[in-house]
């Protein structure tokens, strides 16, 4: 009797093993594209700094040579919204709103059609960090409004987060994005957004009070989205972590 069931077993279908995700399957290029983004537009900020000398808002104006050779002033032209640095800035924004867009699309499909991967785990928030945290610096130089102490808020609470989540999954507790961690990115996406635009057209009042409201506003949900992560931490580190996340 052994025999004969050994051998009807042998000739029945093994139950196919469930294939996992491609390596380089839609999010993770998605991701990749995103990368690339941040450095086309981080180039574009860096020219325009490095032309500048000095933020767009700051007093006085700068004569600068553009790549043709010739001779143009930087914050006149910027005040008057003409063609040279502002179409760069413009191009910036345009870039900096394609990244974010990857970035809503990417963990859309992943979740969707189960396409997470190891990868997609490690790749997805390092170029979020990458974009917002290098798009805050580089608005320095341009932007009187954007200080050292606003970059070194947002970068604390970045180190902050990752670290401790970092913690929590070694001990095999997920830690997946709360509201408030949802909110904190999309104001920091808004605030960049803003910002680039602003310093592309400094003389339109209405974009400079969007990008105000929206920097003071990111500078909040940094606070609150890192003190939830902080009271969660306390939980985990007393060995009573509640379910949810904050990220």
């Amino acid at each position: 009797m052994g025999v004969v069931a050994s051998s009807e077993r042998e000739g029945e279908p093994e139950p196919e093993a469930k294939a996992a995700p491609a390596l380089l399957n839609v999010p993770n290029v998605l991701t990749l594209a995103r990368l690339v983004c941040c450095l086309a537009f981080f180039a574009l900020l860096i020219y325009c700094s490095s032309v500048l000398r000095l933020p767009v808002d700051a007093e006085g104006d700068l004569k600068y040579t553009n790549l043709r050779g010739e001779l143009r002033e930087a914050h006149a032209g910027l005040r008057a919204d003409g063609p040279g640095l502002s179409l760069l800035f413009d191009i910036a924004f345009g870039i900096f709103l394609l990244a974010a867009l990857t970035d809503i699309l990417d963990g859309q499909i992943a979740r969707r059609y189960n396409l997470v991967t190891d990868l997609g785990r490690i790749a997805d928030p390092f170029v979020d960090k990458i974009m917002i945290l290098g798009a805050f610096t580089l608005l320095m130089p341009l932007t009187v409004h954007v200080t050292g102490w606003m970059v070194v808020l947002v970068l604390a609470r970045e180190l902050l987060v990752s670290g401790i989540r970092g913690f929590a999954e070694s001990r095999g507790i997920p830690f997946p994005a709360s509201f408030w961690g949802k909110t904190k990115m999309v104001s920091q996406s808004v605030t960049v957004a803003a910002g680039i635009f602003y310093c592309g057209h400094p003389g339109q009042g209405w974009i400079f009070w969007v990008f105000i409201v929206s920097l003071w506003w990111t500078l909040v949900m940094t606070v609150v989205s890192g003190a939830v992560y902080l009271g969660r931490a306390r939980s985990l580190l007393a060995g009573t972590a509640v379910p949810g996340g904050a990220a």
